[in-house]
């Protein structure tokens, strides 16, 4: 499989999920934090102070360099090709999950195998943090699986 990068409807799509804050915020535990989640650098508190106002360009910036382990452990650990969109929604959950996760993954396991219908069932797994299950979770692997499959098994119809 040839190396992919997330696609502009990638990052919109984690953006949708993870949530965006245009502004400079205190993550609850003293870190500087703006846009999807993103900590703040010391070279970047240089420029940005609590409550700074943050461009989409810049948001967008950082999504790309904070998703880059995502997308890099899609590339390293699927050895099927895959569609873009496919792609995106397997660089969504591993931003959320965590590659350690992903690469001993069942999902992973079967999409290697060609199971794609087998592997899109698997997202539903993905639903709990701290034992308990998040509605939110659940609609995000809902529609992470639905345009997976749509995107990778023909047979879906879109």
């Amino acid at each position: 499989m040839e190396d992919k990068r997330l696609s502009d409807e990638g990052i919109k799509f984690l953006k949708k999920h993870e949530g965006v804050i245009y502004k400079v915020y205190d993550d609850g535990v003293g870190y500087l934090t703006a846009g999807v989640g993103h900590k703040l650098t010391e070279s970047e508190l240089e420029n940005y102070d609590l409550g700074c106002p943050i461009e989409e360009y810049q948001v967008d910036l950082w999504l790309r360099q904070d998703s880059a382990k995502a997308v890099r452990c899609v590339n390293n650990w699927v050895t099927t090709d895959l569609t873009q969109t496919g792609f995106d929604m397997l660089v969504s959950f591993v931003f959320n999950v965590g590659c350690d996760a992903f690469k001993r993954s069942t999902l992973l396991k079967k999409l290697n195998r060609g199971d794609v219908m087998g592997a899109a069932a698997e997202f539903n797994r993905w639903v709990f943090a701290q034992s308990k299950k998040l509605p939110g979770l659940v609609a995000r692997r809902e529609e992470e699986k639905k345009l997976f499959l749509e995107a990778e098994d023909p047979r879906v119809m879109v």
